[in-house]
């Protein structure tokens, strides 16, 4: 303890000189603080590089800060970008859907103009596509007049002949398409005059028909178009069902085998209506009469 106070003391007096020296350099550079003395020069030598390395190391930090905080901004932005483009993304998804369903609709209505029959709407719901079974369920959406439907009814959509009502259960009806194979449908080729039977083909890829009942004498090729021929009274005439897409004439047989790919994707299907009542016979007297009056007022019939 005695050897140790000797040794304190030492450091309390060096430490004081030290004090006082700075004090004095102060003082002296206070007086005449443009004059540099000796320790000046010295100080300065000695600080100078630690200084200028401290500056350039203080630019770098604050640089890579400013990169930072950049990056940050950046990442920011670009995560409020992608979130703004799905959002983009999902409104033009569904303003295309509505644009589509508005092109189907008018579609319809197009049609229900032209069968000049009472009709019911129905919306699709299901589609059964075993090999044994093609049909649909749909949900019907005619008010009062979907209390109307009945088994046989025929069914249609934009762009041609879908089949027909196997059953109703409310305002749920399951539809028998004219692929299924027991599906049968008088049909005819308007550029040939040819009539036939449609039938569905059993198939576990493709919704296909045959046409049957066709003499080998008749001229079909493929590419023709396939209608409903009106015959029986069930469906309307002149409703495009396919187009032919092969043709071959068996030795065994007097009739052509045909087949034909229907015009419309009954995977697809979404709006369909139905014809409640065949629609009235054309009338044979319509072309006859004179133009004054079909200018006057009509009278219903």
């Amino acid at each position: 303890m005695a050897a140790s106070f000797p040794r304190r003391a030492r450091r309390l007096l060096f430490t004081a000189l030290l004090l006082f020296s700075a004090a004095m350099i102060l003082r002296a550079s206070i007086k005449s603080p443009e004059r540099l003395t000796p320790v000046d020069r010295l100080v300065l030598r000695a600080t100078s590089p630690v200084l200028s390395l401290f500056h350039r190391v203080g630019e770098q930090l604050t640089g890579v800060w400013s990169n930072y905080l950049a990056l940050v901004g950046v990442k920011r932005d670009n995560e409020r970008l992608r979130t703004e483009n799905a959002v983009l993304s999902s409104q033009l998804t569904r303003l295309s859907q509505l644009a589509a369903r508005a092109e189907r609709l008018e579609q319809l209505l197009d049609l229900r103009a032209q069968i000049h029959s009472d009709t019911v709407a129905a919306q699709v719901i299901g589609v059964e596509s075993s090999r044994q079974f093609r049909s649909l369920r749909i949900e019907l959406s005619g008010g009062g007049l979907a209390q109307e439907v009945r088994p046989g009814v025929p069914v249609l959509a934009a762009g041609g002949l879908v089949g027909r009502v196997l059953r109703t259960a409310g305002s749920f009806a399951d539809v028998q398409l004219a692929t299924d194979p027991r599906s049968s449908i008088d049909v005819m080729i308007p550029k040939s005059g040819s009539r036939g039977v449609l039938k569905g083909i059993s198939s576990d890829n493709h919704f296909l028909c045959r046409m049957e009942y066709v003499l080998q004498k008749e001229t079909i090729q493929p590419g023709d178009t396939v209608v409903t021929s009106g015959l029986g009274g069930l469906f309307p005439r002149e409703i495009p069902v396919g187009k032919v897409t092969r043709v071959r004439k068996p030795d065994s047989s007097l009739y052509l085998e045909i087949e034909v790919e229907p015009l419309l994707d009954m995977t697809r299907l979404r709006e369909v209506i139905l014809v409640l009542s065949p629609p009235p016979p054309p009338d044979p007297d319509a072309g006859k009469r004179p133009a004054e009056a079909a200018r006057g007022i009509g009278v219903p019939r």
